[in-house]
């Protein structure tokens, strides 16, 4: 794991639940826009905006939106002030949700927009590999931490299931109460990152992590 990254984040809406559909690996996909606030703004005007506009759509598949803001973070992984992530179940449905708010969420983005500036848009595909033990609710606050990871030699895929549940059993052995997700690029991702994926690891206070 090369650089570690705190963001604490704020749950914010929940357009249609994302329940675990029991397989092998509970599997979503993601879109995270990071941003700049503009001047005189600051983070609560934009959670003020989502809770009062983004909270009006009736998105056609379900959606969960968060606000993540950088607590711990290296001079390289920083550069913004405030992160999107919103969260479907697969790649058609975050399609088919785009594909609505093209059309009908015009208004409420460019209200976004009067608030922040952002600088990359990127999609993602995340693989669950342990589940928190609650259940998130409007206006949690959260923290994530961030790891870069790469495959060692003669590694791949085939070889995480297993490992999963040694460090499953460890993470129960000490308590640990949030989840640990697997975060692979797609579309908009850096295209010269060297490393193969992320590791999200969920922690329910400061204390905790």
């Amino acid at each position: 794991m090369k650089k570690l990254t705190i963001i604490t984040i704020t749950f914010l809406a929940s357009f249609g639940i994302l329940a675990d559909d029991h397989e092998a690996y509970r599997t979503v996909t993601g879109e995270v826009l990071q941003c700049n606030l503009k001047d005189g703004k600051d983070v609560d005007d934009v959670l003020k905006m989502v809770k009062k506009d983004w909270y009006e759509l009736e998105y056609p598949a379900p959606y969960e939106g968060w606000v993540l803001t950088p607590t711990l973070f290296s001079s390289t992984d920083g550069g913004y002030d405030l992160a999107w992530a919103g969260f479907t179940f697969n790649n058609v449905d975050m399609g088919t949700t785009l594909d609505w708010f093209y059309e009908n969420g015009t208004k409420v983005f460019s209200k976004w927009q009067n608030l922040v500036d952002c600088s990359s848009w990127s999609h993602w595909d995340i693989f669950e590999a342990r589940t928190p033990t609650g259940d998130f609710e409007e206006g949690d606050q959260n923290y994530w931490a961030f790891s870069s990871c790469s495959f060692k030699e003669g590694k791949g895929v085939s070889d995480l299931m297993e490992n999963d549940k040694v460090w499953n059993s460890y993470l129960d052995s000490i308590g640990h109460t949030g989840g640990v997700w697997r975060w692979w690029p797609g579309g908009g991702s850096d295209t010269t990152a060297s490393n193969d994926f992320y590791i999200n690891i969920g922690f329910n206070s400061m204390a905790e992590y």
